[in-house]
């Protein structure tokens, strides 16, 4: 009776491990790996021995309902248990053998399942968990800098919000950008190295205030093209000089930078204000208001104060006011560009309550322009009554075309006026001038009112103008003949 018990257990573990049927006494019933049924036969709970391994065991007797095979279970386990592993956990010894006539009473388990335990990470010798992700091994972080921030690509376009933070732009795009009236584009916050680029074409919004329209700040920069800046002027020139206008770009504390390749147009006011840069260089511009003739005042379309090394070369300013308007700066290359329709290539009006880098002017090459229907050529007109230096100039090879007034020099310039007085008492020093070389035609040659206390060392030389009129030369240095 009892091998006919053991083989019908047999049977009845094997079908339960293909069918997921109730695993029968001993078997296993659980754990991490185990794939097959979590449910004992009657009469059996499955407890377990650790998270991975765990075996259907008897419940208390009480809850057997009489069960016959509570008593030779022990022989039952010995042969139905098949697929047990050999690292069962040993079952308690009986005290009794199973020849014993008399039965014996078997221990009582315990009936409490036990819970599985949480995984902990132990050395690599302890079975690992396979439902568990494997942990990453932790990686070596940076150590974070403060002083290098990242750098990336940027682009503004659509309206543009006052404000915008592009300190992170190492090449800032700026398209089609519409910037509100009264409000600044603001550039002045870039990084050592950055690059902008204009594409499209950029518009202000109207306003009567002082600008400026773009404020430029940084080193090693680099402002490209191809797009274009449109200050709308049509909307100030009918309102004339009396009212305030924005004055287009500034550059203020530029150092060793570079300005390519853009076209500016429409400009209110005056378009580039220069002061206190390094270095720079602009190249390759057009500025242009042509739509502005017999309206538009005052674009002048350079004016430098306070600079050292300034290069301004290759470009075409179309503009009603002076191409190049010098108040001070040093070291300032005007080379190989075209003005037409303004007021000629200026120094000043220069002059100030004392010498200084505010009223200086040294060191100034102009060479190789055309010039072209412009009130004048070349121009220096002082202050009256103030002091100031222009030293160290030199036109080289310039070309007129159609100027009324070839060489200007003055000394008279009224400045709240806003003309020549006649009365040539300006205290600005003008020495060492040259003039080297001159062509093209003119109405005058010479329109020259200076105090000649104040003047000296000016050297003229390859002067081939055609003219219709000597003009007047007046205050002149005394061995310079106006011929």
């Amino acid at each position: 009776m009892k091998v006919a018990v053991a083989i019908a257990f047999a049977a009845s573990s094997v079908a339960g491990a293909v069918a997921q049927s109730p695993i029968g006494a001993f078997g296993q019933c659980g754990g991490d790996v185990y794939t097959g049924s979590t449910t004992c036969i009657q009469g059996y709970e499955c407890h377990f021995y650790s998270e991975y391994y765990s075996q259907c065991l008897p419940a208390a007797a009480s809850a057997l309902s009489g069960d016959p095979l509570t008593i030779p279970d022990i022989e039952v386990s010995l042969t139905a248990q098949t697929n047990q592993p050999s690292t069962t956990a040993p079952t308690k010894k009986p005290t009794t053998t199973a020849t014993t006539a008399k039965p014996t009473k078997t221990p009582k388990p315990k009936t409490t399942r036990r819970t599985k335990q949480p995984t902990t990470l132990a050395p690599t010798t302890t079975k690992p968990d396979p439902t568990t992700e494997a942990p990453t091994a932790p990686t070596e972080q940076p150590t974070p800098s403060t002083s290098v921030p990242t750098l990336t690509d940027c682009t503004l376009t659509g309206t543009y919000v006052n404000g915008t933070d592009v300190s992170s732009c190492a090449n800032l795009v700026i398209s089609s950008l519409q910037v509100p009236a009264g409000v600044t584009l603001n550039l002045t916050n870039l990084q050592d190295g950055a690059t902008v680029t204009f594409t499209g074409t950029t518009t202000f919004g109207t306003k009567l205030w002082d600008g400026p329209l773009i404020m430029l700040r940084g080193t090693n920069l680099k402002v490209n093209g191809p797009g274009t800046l449109d200050g709308q002027g049509a909307w100030y020139w009918p309102q004339g000089q009396s009212v305030t206008r924005p004055v287009f770009f500034r550059l203020n504390r530029v150092e060793k930078s570079a300005l390519s390749g853009f076209t500016i147009k429409n400009m209110p006011y005056r378009t580039f204000s220069i002061v206190n840069s390094v270095d720079t260089v602009i190249t390759g511009l057009t500025l242009d208001s042509k739509a502005g003739d017999g309206l538009a005042k005052n674009t002048d379309g350079f004016d430098l104060s306070r600079n050292n090394g300034v290069s301004i070369t290759n470009n075409t300013v179309y503009n009603q006011d002076d191409c190049l308007a010098m108040q001070s700066s040093t070291n300032t290359l005007f080379a190989f560009n075209t003005c037409s329709g303004g007021h000629g290539i200026s120094i000043g009006s220069l002059g100030g309550a004392e010498v200084n880098v505010s009223s200086t002017v040294d060191g100034l090459t102009v060479r190789n322009n055309k010039i072209i229907d412009n009130t004048n050529g070349l121009r220096i007109k002082t202050i009256i009554d103030l002091k100031g230096l222009v030293t160290n100039v030199k036109y080289i090879d310039n070309t007129l075309t159609n100027v009324k007034n070839a060489i200007v020099m003055h000394s008279d310039y009224n400045k709240t006026r806003g003309g020549y007085s006649g009365n040539p008492t300006s205290e600005v020093t003008i020495t060492n001038i040259t003039i080297s070389g001159l062509t093209g035609t003119a109405t005058n040659l010479y329109d020259v009112l200076t105090n000649p206390s104040v003047v000296s060392n000016w050297y003229w030389s390859g002067i081939n103008v055609q003219v219709t009129s000597k003009g007047s030369c007046k205050g002149q240095p005394s061995d310079l003949t106006c011929d």
